[in-house]
């Protein structure tokens, strides 16, 4: 067979690939796409300060009566929200957006598991079934960053390895792309930084120390604005919480070398049992708060083994994929055990499933060999296992289509109604400040945790609080702001009230 003929062939075949990919896209997107707003502080709190930047207020929480600096959510998922914000206020096309980012990181996953492999058919596969993954495909749909995080660090990796070493560093088209969109995953997630273990362990093994020296300096050089203003603001508020026992209960002090300890192996146990097993195989929601039984580290072991085993067995980069997800792991064993969800890893399921596919295709090549049969192993067995990612995609496009509960329906609408209704700049204290403003677009605060009603209204005068809200989508409404209400009620005014469940805007007289 001629050259000319094998590379039409091989174009055709990659044609059919990548139209059964945008085909198989489209169709799994628009099924699980969910137009609601997600129920989240996170995806608020980068709306608003998407908002700021697009305003010319800069990177401020302008929720806030201050309107303080903000210092805990890295710039650059906000960053290309306030670009969006010029054009339009609406939330749909931030989701969209990352439907998109989605899109294109899932055609550049395609070509790196080419590069890796040497196997479009394999290729193929992996990124099929990361396409349908119901983790990703519910993030491609909600205004948060895992998603953008995703197609930057992909593409970094991609870039990577189409380095030229023999280039100059100023004429390498390559190195300039890893290295910017290495410094731009950063930006988005902190947790960009583990990109570095896996080039610096690629670099190690093959024995390229200017090239350490290089992304040292370039990607210090990168971050060095964010560093230099997160310690004018006090430092990174991430770097405070990681040295807490419980960021949600600041109460219960710093960390000490034990509690680290103790949050290394819970993390460890959760990742293995459940959160690494459920990433690759989205079977059932995930349980917490009860113990792991046997069958769950079977499995998960068995999964994580078969994983490590696949990487150490790629024909090419496994430094590079290994160091990657080892660096995450890394930092994620020594995160709070309060931060649980497969949502941390979510950028990194493809390669959790590249691994795991290529150590099933390894051992199933092994059995060939032992068993000396003539016949090819064709990867196209592994897309039975598609069969896995059916029911996780129902589920999500149920929930897609399940309007807002009665509770929190009622919470929006005093929102639109205060937007409305009320004077412009009040001050409103509720459960769910973030996700308040972005319906009553006025000042927003969260009420004190305080059960003794006398100190919660002493809290109210000082932040000078011109309305509350009495919600049923919160649980320490009820329990810290409702009492204040019982027992001084000379002190509120009814302006507006929605049954089924009860939610009430009240006018504080101070």
């Amino acid at each position: 067979m001629s050259q000319q003929k094998i590379k039409k062939d091989i174009g055709s075949r990659r044609f059919l690939y990548l139209a059964i990919l945008a085909v198989s896209f489209i169709v799994a997107y628009v099924y699980t796409f969910d137009s609601k707003l997600a129920l989240l502080g996170d995806n608020a709190n980068y709306y608003i300060l998407g908002k700021s930047l697009s305003l010319g207020k800069g990177y401020t929480d302008i929720n806030y009566v201050k309107q303080t600096s903000n210092n805990h959510y890295p710039p650059g998922y906000p960053a290309i929200i306030s670009v969006v914000l010029l054009f339009t206020k609406a939330i749909t096309p931030l989701k969209i957006l990352n439907g998109i980012f989605f899109m294109m990181g899932v055609w550049v996953l395609y070509k790196l598991v080419n590069k890796i492999t040497d196997n479009e058919v394999f290729a193929f596969i992996v990124t099929f079934l990361t396409l349908i993954n119901s983790h990703l495909l519910w993030y491609s749909s909600v205004m948060m960053s895992e998603i953008p995080f995703f197609f930057f660090s992909i593409l970094s990796l991609w870039a990577f390895m189409k380095i030229d070493y023999e280039k100059r560093s100023w004429r390498n088209p390559y190195l300039i792309l890893c290295i910017t969109t290495l410094i731009i995953s950063y930006y988005i997630r902190s947790l960009g930084v583990a990109l570095l273990g896996g080039y610096f362990l690629f670099f190690i093994f093959h024995k390229r120390w200017k090239s350490i020296l290089v992304f040292s300096i370039s990607f210090a050089a990168g971050v060095l604005p964010w560093f230099i203003r997160s310690q004018k603001l006090g430092g990174g508020s991430y770097m405070r919480q990681l040295g807490m026992i419980n960021p949600y209960q600041p109460a219960l002090g710093q960390a000490d070398f034990g509690d680290f300890v103790n949050r290394f192996f819970n993390n460890f146990s959760r990742y293995v049992t459940l959160e690494i097993p459920s990433a690759i195989f989205p079977l059932k929601q995930v349980q917490y708060g009860g113990s792991y039984n046997s069958s769950e580290w079977f499995l998960g072991l068995f999964i994580v083994v078969l994983f490590f085993y696949g990487v150490f067995m790629l024909p090419k980069f496994r430094w590079l994929i290994l160091g990657y997800i080892l660096g995450t792991l890394a930092i994620l064993m020594i995160w709070p055990d309060v931060w649980i969800g497969v949502r941390f890893i979510v950028p990194v399921v493809p390669l959790f499933i590249l691994g795991f596919m290529y150590g099933l295709y390894n051992i199933m090549l092994q059995f060939r060999k032992w068993l000396s049969l003539k016949k090819m192993v064709s990867p196209y067995w592994l897309l039975l296992l598609a069969v896995l990612y059916v029911k996780p995609l129902k589920a999500i496009h149920d929930q897609a289509k399940t309007p807002y509960s009665t509770a929190w329906r009622n919470y929006f609408e005093v929102a639109k109604w205060a937007d409305r209704n009320l004077e412009e700049n009040v001050l409103i204290s509720c459960g769910k400040p973030s996700l308040f403003y972005l319906y009553a677009d006025t000042y927003t605060r969260r009420f004190k945790f305080a059960q003794d009603p006398k100190e919660q209204l002493k809290d109210l005068e000082k932040y000078k609080v011109d309305y509350i809200v009495i919600d049923q989508v919160y649980g320490n409404t009820i329990r810290y702001l409702l009492p204040v209400v019982r027992q001084y009620p000379e002190r509120f005014e009814q302006v507006y009230h929605l049954k089924n469940p009860d939610t009430f805007l009240l006018k504080f007289k101070r």
